[in-house]
Formats: C-alpha cells, structure tokens, sequence
C-alpha cells in the first residue's frame, strides 16, 4: 500500500482537476495554459499553491478557501443533480436552435456524470441533424468558447456571427474567423462566420432519454413548431 505524504492542498487540487475531467496534469495544463512544470510541482507537493490558489479554483469550479483548508465549496458540492432542457435542436427554419424564453426552460435531465455547473441540454426535435442525433434525442454540452482547434472535426453547438444557433462538425474555413460547418443530412455551410462553439459531451437516445427526462409544464414542448 502506497501512502500519500503530500501536502493536502496538492492532494485536493489533484481531487479538483480530476472532478474538473481531466485525467492527467498535462491535459489541464494545456487546456488552461498554464506552465506544465509549473503545475505538475503544485500537484506534487513540491511547491505550495497559495498564490496560484484563486486560478485553480476558477479554472476548477471549486472555492480558493477549499483547495488551501478543505473548507468550503468542493468538486462534490459543485456538481449538479439536474441539467435544463434549455433549447430545441432542429426546430427552427435551416434546423436552428430554438431557446426558451428568459430564464425558464423545457424541463430537465438527471445530471450526466461528466455534467458541471455550466452543462446544458437541448432536445432534437426533426431529422434536421440525423447522422449526430434523432428526433428525440437529448444532446448536452458544456462551455461556450470562442473557436479553437479542439473544435475542429467535432460535433458542437455553434453560435453564428448571424445570430443563428446550429449543431454542426466545424473545420477550418478559407480565412480566420470563417469555418465549414458540416452534417451528415445537409450540405455543408461553407466560410461560415461563428462566435463561440460549445463541444458536445453526451448524446442519449431517445428511449434511454424518455427515462429521466422531466417536464416544465409552464413551457411545453407543443409550443415549439418545426418550419
């Protein structure tokens, strides 16, 4: 038996960046771009994180004071029980998204394991995005970002210079800011102007979403029409 000698805020910011869904450090550190050596000597024990305790906690949804002390908001009090139903996928003209009004929403899913507090889901509705989802089905993502290369050949919502929402596998376009927006049940949108991307994190057929999916009845599904 192996017995961990390392000081506790490392082993909590090791519990928070794994919570976070990041196996390794190395994964972390690129994605928040941050010095690797830097952070894997924090994650180790061999430096203290006082002073890079406020980034870790942002970057990880925990609080400063958890990761230094173990008191207050932890990985585990973080993660939510439900996601919203905040759109329609495929619902609106050229198989748009459409939102709900405000802060309400379609109902709700039991939270995916991967889910954060930020994760949100949308019902497909039509065979606009058949080839990544059907009718029914439930897809989730996660942060809104503005493109990257870890975009590229993956499925993502996509928020359009237009103002248009789309589900779509983005590839890089002729010039900067424009991309290819591809699907396999429509032609592919060619130097395509997109503010932020969201990848998708869960995709839950339609008999497995009808389990837990939970209805708002302020806000029903009959009121949204396929144009």
């Amino acid at each position: 038996m192996t017995y961990d000698d390392r000081p506790e805020p490392a082993k909590r910011l090791q519990a928070a960046r794994e919570a976070r869904g990041f196996a390794t450090p190395k994964e972390a550190a690129i994605y928040f771009g941050w010095v690797y050596e830097t952070y894997i000597q924090h994650e180790q024990g061999i430096r203290g994180i006082t002073r890079a305790a406020a980034k870790y906690a942002q970057a990880f949804r925990v609080s400063e004071g958890w990761l230094l002390t173990g008191e207050g908001i932890g990985p585990d009090d973080n993660k939510p029980k439900t996601v919203p139903i905040t759109g329609m996928a495929g619902a609106g003209p050229d198989g748009t998204v459409l939102f709900a009004t405000g802060d309400s929403n379609f109902g709700e899913i039991t939270a995916p394991v991967n889910s954060t507090p930020t994760t949100e889901a949308l019902e497909v509705k039509g065979d606009s995005m058949r080839g990544i989802a059907n009718d029914g089905w439930i897809i989730t993502y996660d942060e809104k970002q503005p493109p990257n290369e870890d975009h590229m050949g993956e499925p993502c919502v996509c928020w359009l210079e237009d103002d248009r929402v789309l589900v779509k596998i983005p590839f890089p376009g002729r010039g900067p800011g424009l991309f290819d927006l591809e699907s396999a049940n429509a032609p592919t949108m060619r130097d395509v102007p997109v503010r932020y991307f969201a990848l998708i994190t869960n995709i839950v057929p339609r008999r497995a979403a009808r389990k837990f999916i939970k209805r708002n009845p302020d806000h029903g599904i009959k009121d949204v029409k396929i144009a």
